[in-house]
């Protein structure tokens, strides 16, 4: 949760003729992504953040003393 201090930063940084110029350029400059963009984004994300399967121990498994 935001605090009273950061909800009130983030309002006046809102209110910022400069900052809302910034985004409007910012949107004007960068048209959305292709298709197969937005999917090689998301490949690259799930390979970052994909967990790996533990390695399998060999001295562990189905055996008899």
């Amino acid at each position: 949760m935001l605090s009273t201090v950061e909800k009130k930063e983030m309002l006046q940084d809102a209110r910022s003729a400069r900052r809302k110029d910034a985004f409007r350029k910012t949107n004007a400059l960068d048209p959305l992504p292709s298709f197969d963009a937005y999917l090689e984004f998301l490949n690259s994300v799930n390979k970052t953040f994909a967990t790996t399967p533990p390695a399998i121990n060999p001295s562990r498994g189905c055996f008899k003393l």
